[in-house]
């Protein structure tokens, strides 16, 4: 590999991923803060959130933070094509369907990714799919009734209180 003169992205993604990471954040926070007055607005900071959520979750695909915030960014630019009356809304209800459970597979322990796979599945009109999902949301979070991003338990059946991804 005497042609390989990059570093490592192993070696320094932490920097990239937190930078990324907080720039969508406060993108998100912007669009949440002028979405009833300025749709279109709020719109465009979504989108420019889920592009730093990508960026974050390209610098480091094995945290399940940026993962699923981008599958979320994915959501909001998805009810916002439904809410114009695009026929592209199905799809990028399936595509934020297929990032979320790229999330819940680096944390299949977590209900709430799984439930809001199932409603990704549900708007993107795939009933089967979303049924499956609420299933294994239901699965997951009846033990553990108390924490809602689902959990699991530890050798003495003490329950983690982890819920994955965050908001």
């Amino acid at each position: 590999m005497a042609n390989d003169s990059s570093p490592s992205t192993q070696t320094t993604p932490s920097g990239d991923y937190t930078s990324h990471l907080q720039a969508g954040n406060a993108l998100v926070a912007q669009a949440q803060t002028v979405a009833v007055s300025d749709f279109a607005k709020a719109r465009s900071l979504w989108q420019d959130a889920g592009k730093q959520f990508y960026l974050a979750h390209k610098a480091d695909r094995d945290e399940p933070d940026a993962a699923f915030k981008l599958a979320q960014a994915w959501m909001a630019e998805a009810h916002a094509l439904q809410k114009e009356g695009s026929p592209n809304a199905a799809i990028m209800w399936g595509n934020a369907a297929a990032q979320a459970e790229l999330a819940f597979d680096l944390t299949p322990e977590n209900a709430r990714i799984a439930m809001a796979i199932a409603s990704c599945h549900h708007w993107a009109g795939d009933e089967e799919s979303a049924q499956a999902w609420a299933q294994i949301a239901q699965h997951l979070k009846a033990p553990h009734q108390g924490d809602p991003g689902g959990g699991h338990s530890d050798a003495d059946g003490d329950s983690d209180g982890g819920d994955g991804a965050g908001d």
